[in-house]
């Protein structure tokens, strides 16, 4: 309250107040207002008193910012700038001041360096204008041979690149199955998009264009396609690819989508649809549990369809008396309590049946896409059909040993031969 009724008095006496407030509207403390000859520093409010209609000059910063005569209570706004408006990309160089007023009454340049647009030090901007030099010596991370000056003011300070032709303005264009274009200047990432991308390239410097796709190379990576920016400016990138479906069918012609495909180190189920490169080789595999078809594919059209058959037949078991278990060894061998119904590849197979301590040997012939009925009955009935008083267990183990006895006969055989051949040299 002192304080207050303190500069009201002076204001009474003297004749007027002058307030110096930054651009939010907070108070400038330690702001410098001179007048007739004389300089008062502004409080802690930002307020300063001076004659009432004198020429009143004011300094932030130690720049003249304001010219005014004061007129009882006079508010003056000075705002800082902190950088320089330049587009469509960052610049760095420096700006120069032209004919500023010093606090010390003497005029001169003001040199102030920036980076990225960002001033090294903040500029106090209030109702005096000041011609300015803007130097730019490195546009968007390049350097620039010579410096471009371009001359505005310090209410306007700013550069438009491109209209200066500094920069070129790219923009690249996808079509599927291109997912993402990059453009890069060595490690630096200047514009990404999804489908496209627009850059604003500054003019000297080398770049790299990667277009990212959901095209398979055989190893499943992606296959990322490079070219020059440069001269797709204003156009389209287009990746040689082809779209490949493989479907997994069965001999009765159904889309198994029990069954697995494997392709490009991805998996699939009944079909796949992937992008690949043409005239590449892709392995193929198919797994139908039973049976695995392996098989190679280079496609040389723009869609490319692929059917991969895994014969198969099916058995189907009619009882007529209660069973324990049942054997089926052949080409694909397998063991159930009761099955009804099993799918095989095709080919010749023995059923073994276990039905109360007896075993039943039935044979089998299926062809691709054949459903064939197997009737097992409690009597020695049935063409094929061999009636035993061994258990199962027995007659299955028999089975296997003759399989690997016959395995051991081979193997003595070719060592035999190994060695009448030894005797031989």
């Amino acid at each position: 309250m002192r304080l207050a009724f303190a500069l009201l008095l002076t204001a009474v006496a003297l004749g007027a107040v002058v307030e110096v407030r930054n651009g939010l509207g907070f108070p400038i403390p330690n702001a410098t207002v001179c007048f007739q000859g004389r300089c008062v520093s502004t409080n802690a409010s930002g307020v300063a008193v001076v004659p009432l209609g004198a020429e009143v000059e004011i300094y932030v910063g130690g720049l003249l910012t304001w010219k005014t005569y004061s007129s009882g209570h006079d508010v003056v706004t000075v705002s800082d700038i902190d950088h320089v408006s330049i587009s469509p990309v960052n610049a760095s160089g420096y700006v120069v001041l032209k004919i500023v007023k010093f606090l010390n009454g003497t005029y001169g340049e003001l040199k102030i360096p920036f980076s990225n647009n960002k001033l090294e030090r903040a500029i106090p901007v209030g109702g005096v204008d000041y011609p300015v030099e803007i130097y730019l010596t490195e546009v968007g991370g390049v350097r620039l041979r010579n410096a471009t000056v371009v001359r505005r003011d310090l209410w306007n300070m700013g550069a438009d690149l491109l209209a200066l032709g500094l920069v070129e303005r790219c923009t690249i264009a996808s079509l599927s199955p291109v997912t993402r274009i990059a453009i890069l200047q060595g490690n630096t990432t200047v514009a990404s998009g999804a489908a496209n991308v627009t850059a604003y390239l500054p003019r000297g410097a080398s770049y790299l264009g990667v277009a990212e796709t959901r095209v398979l190379l055989p190893n499943g990576d992606f296959y990322r396609a490079e070219f020059n920016p440069l001269l797709y400016c204003g156009r389209t990138i287009v990746v040689n690819a082809s779209r490949l479906v493989i479907r997994a069918v069965d001999s009765f012609g159904v889309t198994r989508t029990d069954w697995t495909i494997y392709v490009a180190g991805r998996a699939y189920k009944g079909q796949a649809e992937l992008w690949i490169l043409p005239h590449d080789i892709y392995t193929v595999a198919v797994d139908a549990g039973f049976a695995r078809r392996n098989l190679t594919v280079a496609a040389s059209n723009p869609t490319e369809v692929l059917t991969v058959e895994v014969e198969n037949a099916y058995l189907i078991f009619n009882y007529q008396q209660p069973v324990d278990k049942v054997y089926i060894v052949g080409n694909y061998t397998t063991v159930a309590q009761i099955p009804r119904r099993v799918e095989l590849p095709p080919g010749t197979y023995k059923v073994y049946v276990e039905a109360g301590g007896r075993n039943s040997t039935y044979i089998v012939t299926l062809r691709p896409g054949e459903t064939v009925q197997l009737t097992i009955t409690p009597a020695k009935q049935g063409r094929g059909q061999e009636q035993t008083e061994a258990p199962t267990s027995y007659a299955f183990a028999g089975v296997v040993s003759a399989m690997a006895l016959a395995a051991l006969v081979a193997v003595a055989i070719g060592i035999r031969r190994r060695q009448r051949q030894g005797r031989g040299r």
